[in-house]
């Protein structure tokens, strides 16, 4: 293999070559384990997308399996929807890994979507069913795609019509090995956008869960919007967990096609047992479609500033308005949306308080509660109740709604399944919040108290090297600025705003040294204050 440098993609003058046999062109995008280029093969001509492992990671042998096993992965899926892995192999002077695929021509779904937003009914089914058949294909194998979204369905049309390939099966696993995991302990591999429950779980998946995702798709792509709109991470997540998705109609309003909707909320049923039980039954359900009245109408443009935009696991993104005279971009609470996205389900709530649904024993075997840690199983209801009213992630207004909205939901099932449906909603939930605050650090502040976090926020030291009436100015800006202009329905309200606010102001701010001490790490977003 020839010489490479680490940073430049040019050697005296010179193309990058990987291998001794490749050329770089051009960066085509980065992610969390590495980057992706389009390249050409010395003295064959063919274009390529070489995928390489941060130099920095390739040396950590659980990171180093997993990219083994993408090329794994890669090699058992030879379907010709699916992008094909051409060659292995490590850069001999960085000690980079890389894989070397096939290159895909074309744009992916998700800037379709952005631009053109929905497709045409007859476009987006015959996308769906390619994806369905690829899907059914690495199934067949025991292979799982688990990131199924349209940033890794890739499209081009031509006279021949939509040509569709699926992309990156790089965190996919076979399903003899997926007792082993290969992320950190606890963390969750997809995207929260398209997650089924399991995933979000972090349990042991199948192909459901991509048919899950793929329902998810199918609708945005019918609608021109997601299903679930939140715009934060775990608020998606909680989505996942326990918001049905609605009809067509409701994002798409004259795109009204009840056969359809039958199709999807069985794609994206909450449990598993509930779905298509495989890729080939999704498809075939989709076949049979006729085409709704309104299918010969012009796509509904979806203006892309009026689109939700997907969110990756991030730190405490941006939210949008803003009070005129805040000095910073207000970041608001992570699940603050929540209560109102589920306030209309609570509707008829009042008639359930003597139902059994708050009374079912710990001790009630419900079918898929094993899937739960024994100290959750044995809570009573209430008790899991007052565990999701105590959430660190949500004002106690929001928590409270949350527990009539799963009420309310469980209240349209069947009597003979009611307070089970109800009962690992409430495990659900309870393992959501979990599995959030663990696998993301940066929301440390989150699990404190408020006197904690000002006292240390006080003391300890700082990038800025405020004194102690400096740093009392900028809570005291907190407290007007942003905790002033959020709602306050229940006592503790408060509590909750300032517990982030001031989580995040101390994050932000302290040494390198103490958020390491603090065992947790600095966000992306910060309010970027400072002393009057």
């Amino acid at each position: 293999m020839s010489d490479t440098p680490e940073n430049d993609t040019f050697v005296s003058g010179k193309h990058r070559i990987v291998g001794g046999r490749y050329i770089l062109e051009k960066q085509l995008g980065a992610g969390g384990m590495g980057t992706v280029w389009k390249a050409s093969q010395m003295g064959v001509g063919n274009v390529v997308a070489i995928k390489f492992l941060h130099d920095a990671l390739s040396s950590d042998p659980g990171l180093v399996k997993r990219f083994e096993q993408e090329a794994k992965v890669s090699l058992e899926v030879t379907h010709p929807g699916a992008a094909q892995l051409l060659d292995t192999g490590r850069d001999a002077k960085t000690g980079q890994l890389y894989l070397v695929f096939e290159f895909v021509d074309g744009e992916d779904l998700r800037a379709r979507l952005n631009t053109e937003g929905a497709f045409s009914f007859d476009e987006a089914r015959d996308i769906a069913l390619r994806v369905g058949e690829v899907l059914a294909a690495a199934h067949a194998r025991g292979i799982v795609h688990r990131d199924i979204k349209p940033e890794n369905i890739r499209l081009r049309r031509d006279l021949g019509g939509t040509h569709v390939k699926v992309l990156d099966f790089g965190i996919a696993k076979f399903r003899p090995e997926a007792n082993a995991r290969l992320t950190a302990d606890g963390a969750i591999a997809g995207t929260p956008g398209y997650m089924a429950p399991e995933q979000v779980r972090a349990e042991v998946i199948d192909g459901r869960a991509d048919i899950y995702a793929l329902g998810l798709v199918t609708y945005e792509m019918m609608t021109g919007l997601p299903a679930f709109t939140s715009t934060s991470a775990p608020a998606l997540l909680v989505d996942q967990m326990t918001t049905q998705v609605p009809a067509l109609s409701a994002r798409a309003p004259g795109r009204d096609f009840p056969d359809l909707d039958v199709i999807i909320q069985k794609a994206c049923a909450k449990d598993p047992a509930q779905r298509y039980q495989s890729a080939k039954e999704f498809v075939a359900a989709m076949k049979g479609l006729s085409p709704p009245p309104w299918s010969s109408r012009a796509r509904a443009a979806v203006a892309p500033a009026n689109r939700a935009t997907p969110l990756n696991l991030a730190p405490l993104p941006q939210a949008t308005v803003v009070p005129s005279s805040s000095k910073a971009p207000l970041v608001i609470g992570l699940l603050a949306l929540v209560g109102v996205l589920i306030g209309g389900a609570a509707y008829g709530v009042s008639r359930l308080a003597k139902s059994s649904l708050a009374t079912l024993a710990p001790t009630t075997d419900c079918p898929g509660s094993d899937r739960y840690k024994p100290e959750v199983r044995q809570l009573s209801n209430a008790e899991l109740e007052r565990r999701i009213q105590g959430s660190r992630l949500v004002p106690p207004s929001s928590a409270q709604l949350q527990v009539e909205s799963l009420k309310a939901t469980a209240s349209a099932y069947d009597p003979s399944t009611r307070d089970c449906t109800y009962r690992m909603m409430l495990m659900g939930s309870v393992a959501t919040e979990e599995t959030t605050l663990r696998s993301m650090p940066e929301l440390w502040g989150h699990t404190r108290e408020v006197k904690e976090l000002e006292l240390l926020f006080l003391e300890m030291p700082l990038l800025q090297r405020w004194n102690v009436a400096q740093r009392k100015d900028v809570l005291a800006q907190i407290d007007s600025i942003f905790v002033a202009t959020l709602t306050e329905k229940e006592p503790g309200d408060r509590e909750h705003w300032q517990r982030q606010y001031y989580g995040l102001e101390l994050t932000c701010e302290a040494t390198d040294e103490v958020l390491e001490q603090l065992k947790t790490k600095r966000p992306k977003d910060c309010l970027n204050l400072t002393p009057r």
